[in-house]
């Protein structure tokens, strides 16, 4: 059931006054109306006695009018055709005369002083509650319409400012102190904007660093080319083409794996697997490079972990960490990937271990930026595997964070959900 939301209640009550307002002010003229010289009951009183004349006879109406309390300055009275009253007070000059028959047969006239309200809507004064009505209606709508359009106007200017690229338009400031869904949405707006200001200087900063990467192995080669057009005997110049163009293909792989890791969940292809498996047949290509330095990688896992899962994706993911992980390992040191299934979540916690000089507190969360690397990584790789593996474990819905062991070495926390 929808929760009835600030602005429901303030459109009710807007309204709900106006209608009750209405209404008042409507009884209020009508019960002043009833004193005036067109008073209702007067009316009442003619058509009752016109009635009971017309169906009882002359004594009858005498009766009703006997009994009957007027005013001092109104009289009814009833004559027959020869002018003679026969029922009520004389009437010297009447302002309202109707003939009829009585029951016995008589022509008599039915007269009165003063004139009788004009009843079922036949007169300007039972019209003037609509009247009323009506241009009370219309100011609080009109105020009403104001108070919905005018932040919707600025909005819908906001947000055309935004999409001309003017990232620094913001909403909130301009609705003073109202508290309502709109105050909420300038606000999911003005987030937006920051947002996508955000994406953008990002997405331009990483253009830049690309630039920058593939310049320095275009610049080698050419140096390379132009050594080798000068002396074609320099057989090594050839080997340094080769190296920077694997380099670049290398480069332009992980790019392209990076650009396919940063768009929607849902874009990905899932199939069942299993993640230990997975752990198993890395760390087992790990092994021969981490030989190379005289180390190791041990393996502690729990039984098999099934998920819908993209298996190329975490496949990247875990061996851009192992590796990492091998790569920064002291010599003749061992390191740890232990997998174990969480039971008050149902996930899988995959830690990676490494028994190397750690990195600074301040950079934990930068080194999963593009091109991030430290200052004695600056040879080493792209700084593109941690970014890779950061955006292939959001996008199944997981985190990854790095932290710090003590005396020496560097943690990394997979999570996963079973999907």
């Amino acid at each position: 059931m929808m929760k009835l939301s600030r602005l429901f209640w303030k459109l009710f009550l807007a309204f709900w006054l106006a209608t009750s307002l209405t209404f008042i002010v409507g009884l209020g003229i009508l019960w002043l109306s009833s004193f005036g010289p067109g008073d209702p009951h007067l009316e009442a009183i003619l058509a009752s006695e016109e009635q009971l004349l017309r169906e009882f006879g002359v004594d009858s109406g005498r009766q009703l009018l006997t009994v009957w309390q007027h005013p001092d300055n109104q009289t009814i009275g009833v004559y027959d055709s020869a002018g003679q009253l026969l029922a009520g007070s004389p009437v010297a000059q009447p302002a309202y005369e109707r003939s009829l028959t009585s029951k016995e047969g008589i022509t008599l006239s039915l007269r009165s002083s003063h004139a009788p309200g004009m009843g079922g809507g036949r007169g300007p004064g039972r019209s003037i509650p609509l009247i009323i009505g009506t241009v009370m209606s219309a100011l609080f709508s009109g105020y009403m319409a104001y108070y919905l359009a005018w932040p919707l106007a600025y909005l819908r200017r906001a947000m055309s400012d935004v999409a001309q690229g003017r990232f620094e338009t913001r909403v909130k400031p301009m609705m003073g102190r109202r508290r309502d869904e709109i105050v909420d949405l300038a606000e999911d707006c003005d987030r937006m904007a920051k947002q996508l200001k955000l994406l953008v200087e990002a997405q331009q900063h990483l253009l830049h660093d690309i630039s920058h990467e593939l310049r320095s192995p275009l610049t080698r080669m050419q140096a390379a080319i132009g050594l080798l057009q000068q002396d074609p005997a320099r057989e090594e110049m050839v080997g340094r083409i080769e190296r920077e163009s694997l380099r670049m293909d290398t480069l332009i792989e992980a790019l392209l794996t990076l650009a396919r890791v940063q768009g929607r969940p849902e874009s990905i292809d899932r199939e069942p697997l299993d993640i230990i498996e997975l752990l198993a047949v890395i760390v087992e290509d790990a092994q021969f490079e981490a030989g190379m330095k005289g180390c190791q990688v041990s393996l502690q896992a729990c039984p098999a972990f099934v998920s819908c899962v993209s298996g190329e994706l975490l496949y990247r993911c875990f061996e851009n960490v192992i590796r990492n992980a091998v790569r920064h390992t002291r010599p003749m040191t061992t390191v740890r990937v232990v997998a174990e299934v969480n039971l008050a979540t149902n996930g899988l916690t995959v830690r990676i271990t490494d028994q190397g000089p750690g990195v600074e507190n301040q950079r934990l969360q930068s080194i999963f930026h593009p091109f991030e690397r430290g200052v004695s990584e600056a040879g080493v790789g792209f700084g593109l595997g941690l970014t890779i593996a950061l955006r292939a474990v959001e996008m199944h819905g997981g985190t990854i964070v790095a932290c710090n062991e003590a005396p020496v070495g560097l943690t990394m926390e997979i999570k996963l959900p079973r999907a």
